[in-house]
């Protein structure tokens, strides 16, 4: 007796997803990247005062833990050689490159623009390290370029979930 598996079936084997830990990574990324931007947004609204202040304390404290994360991210993708199952498409390895990046430099300028601005104090009694000295005097510049690059970085996110379901909607139309 002959089993055949049907075409659909072996298609959507071929596509095997991402390791636990690195959708883990993912989903924990996606979460802070949302708390960043809302909070970065909440704060300058806000502007002054106790709640305020506690916010920006968040947002610094969760943007190092994000720069610590994307980090672990990189070299998991390296050791775990998980550079292969990205979408072949026209958009998902630039978009890929272009958040890895987004998701570099946004948060260094953030802590450059801290650290320039002579704020690097996080919540739990932590401190940043001083990476751009207060007598430079470019704070303002820092974190407009930090709060600019967020916005873009965003828009790639929205980008990102397009490709995604894309991704997805054309795996699911081939399994049919």
């Amino acid at each position: 007796m002959s089993m055949t598996i049907p075409e659909g079936v072996t298609k959507a084997v071929a596509a095997p997803s991402l390791p636990v830990i690195a959708q883990a990574l993912h989903w924990l990324t996606a979460a802070l990247v949302l708390g960043l931007f809302g909070t970065g947004v909440m704060m300058k609204q806000l502007g002054e005062g106790h709640v305020a202040d506690l916010l920006y304390l968040a947002h610094k404290t969760t943007g190092a833990l994000l720069l610590c994360l994307i980090l672990v991210r990189i070299g998991y993708r390296l050791f775990a050689h998980l550079s292969g199952r990205w979408q072949k498409g026209a958009a998902s390895r630039p978009v890929h490159a272009l958040l890895y990046l987004g998701l570099l430099v946004v948060p260094l300028l953030g802590w450059a623009g801290a650290s320039s601005f002579g704020a690097r104090q996080l919540l739990f009694g932590l401190s940043l390290p001083e990476i751009w000295s207060p007598e430079a005097g470019h704070a303002d510049l820092l974190l407009t370029s930090h709060a600019w690059l967020a916005f873009g970085l965003i828009a790639l996110v929205v980008v990102h979930i397009g490709v995604a379901l894309g991704d997805y909607l054309t795996r699911d139309a081939k399994a049919d």
